[in-house]
């Protein structure tokens, strides 16, 4: 079967990839889109927190027309936040403004998909690629069928172990320190005094051992809680669905306000925190990868949907021009490096620079954390990096042998 462009993936940034490809070629390009899942983009496997387009326009400046770029139709967010406060482990609250949303991402997903069929777009559920050989992909279909697919471009949207990668050499091979284990409940019925603007993220070795944990409010008196945890940072029996237990049966703040609450849903899954790949183009197999595929991750917090929303786009209009014959393939990294580079690149410093004060110890977290007020920690959820972290960081290991 020849098409022009397959899409492997259907999350956020393969979703992207075909709704704004399926909107600039309409029918002149013959696009084919899988996924493994039977229904793609379910269960969601994030916070849903989004930026507000203010906000965004700070974080990435470099985006095109950002207010317009990331905003969402009202159908598609849940809640709206104003604030991000930080929890230290000894239960120091430091509060900052940050305006926000919570998506229903799920269903977000999935219009992206239907606007791509609308357009003539075929997607195929329930399709996992299962080889690839010269350049053509073998696809399984319900049932065990296979088909092979001859296409003139790929896209890679297969998330953080993509085969995608993997086959087109495109794959880097990275420590432990580079993924961060979360799980997460859906916890409803929450009435003790909650702050639906307020976003939560809570730091200690007992709730989320090398990452954080969070409450991301939603409507109804819901919550996304959830925990991240890192292998090299675990101590002990202590594991992700244990720190998780632990935020919400012993922490002194986040088990009062989630007494009584009910878990609706669970998920799991794991978040590449390292820096991009360098190479995210392979000219030979004319392959893209885009998200979680390419590493494109806002690293200190995780964030992966904006990253994935900016290069779907970048690539819909580089794959579009190089079909169109007006530019080569290699063109998409100059322009999602152009976009989003910077921003990454100094989200993966704030990770390193946490990673080195913590040490795994509360201590240390909880002595560098007293010194930073809440303008300091409105830079930090910018991404970028407060001067007095710069004025700190050469002296780091002199301060933590200090801080026991």
């Amino acid at each position: 079967m020849d098409v022009d462009v397959l899409i492997v993936g259907l999350g956020p940034a393969g979703a992207t990839v075909l709704s704004k490809l399926s909107r600039i070629a309409g029918s002149e390009i013959s696009i084919l889109a899988i996924d493994h899942r039977i229904k793609p983009g379910f269960p969601v496997q994030c916070g849903e927190f989004m930026p507000s387009p203010k906000e965004m326009s700070t974080l990435m400046p470099n985006v095109p027309k950002t207010k317009d770029f990331f905003t969402f139709d009202k159908q598609f967010i849940s809640t709206n936040t104003k604030t991000i406060s930080f929890f230290t482990p000894e239960g120091r609250v430091i509060k900052t403004p940050f305006e926000g949303y919570t998506l229903h991402r799920g269903k977000w997903n999935a219009h992206l998909i239907e606007v791509g069929r609308e357009y003539g777009t075929e997607v195929w559920t329930s399709a996992c690629a299962v080889d690839m050989t010269n350049n053509k992909i073998t696809v399984v279909r319900e049932h065990g069928r296979s088909v092979q697919i001859t296409p003139r471009v790929i896209v890679g949207a297969d998330g953080v172990s993509s085969r995608i990668a993997k086959w087109t050499g495109l794959a880097e091979k990275r420590a432990d320190k580079h993924f961060v284990i979360v799980k997460q409940h859906l916890m409803t019925d929450i009435e003790n005094e909650f702050d639906s603007t307020d976003i939560q993220m809570f730091f200690g070795e007992k709730y989320a051992p090398g990452a954080y944990a969070w409450i991301i409010p939603k409507s109804g008196n819901s919550a996304n809680v959830g925990a991240g945890v890192r292998l090299p940072m675990l101590k002990g029996k202590m594991n992700v669905s244990k720190a998780l237990s632990n935020l919400i049966n012993e922490h002194p703040i986040a088990s009062q306000l989630l007494k009584g609450a009910q878990i609706d849903k669970t998920i799991a899954g794991v978040v590449p925190v390292g820096l991009p790949f360098q190479k995210t183009v392979n000219l030979n197999s004319q392959t893209l990868l885009v998200g979680d595929a390419a590493c494109q991750i806002v690293s200190s917090v995780g964030g992966g949907i904006p990253p994935s929303m900016v290069a779907g786009s970048i690539a819909a209009k580089t794959i579009a021009d190089f079909l169109h014959g007006t530019c080569s393939l290699a063109e998409y990294q100059t322009r999602w490096h152009k976009s989003m580079l910077k921003v990454l690149i100094s989200a993966y410093k704030l990770r390193q620079f946490f990673d080195k004060i913590s040490s795994g110890k509360d201590s240390r977290i909880q002595w560098y954390m007293n010194r930073l007020k809440s303008g300091d920690i409105n830079k930090v959820v910018h991404c970028a990096i407060p001067r007095k972290v710069s004025l700190a960081y050469p002296f780091v290991r002199f301060l933590n042998w200090l801080v026991i």
